[in-house]
């Protein structure tokens, strides 16, 4: 399987009519080093943010709405963990530390 249907796989956008063209998972693979799971985390934050995509995103027996937008983000820190092994990288500040 190519990492292009890796990453509709795991969005998933398999069926037609398609989301996403596949120059538009082919330029996401491309910012994310041809990591599927990475492509497919951005795409559907893409999903997220767009209330016509996520109004109208429906595929099989599962349909999303815009109620969901939360859980499309969280499947798509779920993809970033899992390309990063787990581990997801941040920053924590303390404010009652030598100020």
């Amino acid at each position: 399987m190519t990492p292009l249907e890796q990453t509709r796989l795991l969005i998933p956008d398999t069926a037609e009519p398609r989301i996403f063209s596949d120059e538009e998972l082919t330029y996401l693979l491309s910012e994310h080093n041809d990591n599927p799971r990475l492509a497919a985390a951005e795409a559907i934050e893409i999903i997220a943010g767009d209330p016509q995509r996520v109004a109208a995103y429906s595929r099989g027996g599962v349909s999303v709405t815009k109620a969901t937008a939360a859980d499309l983000r969280a499947r798509a820190q779920q993809l970033r963990e899992q390309a990063y092994g787990g581990i997801v990288v941040g920053s924590i500040k303390r404010t009652d530390f030598w100020e």
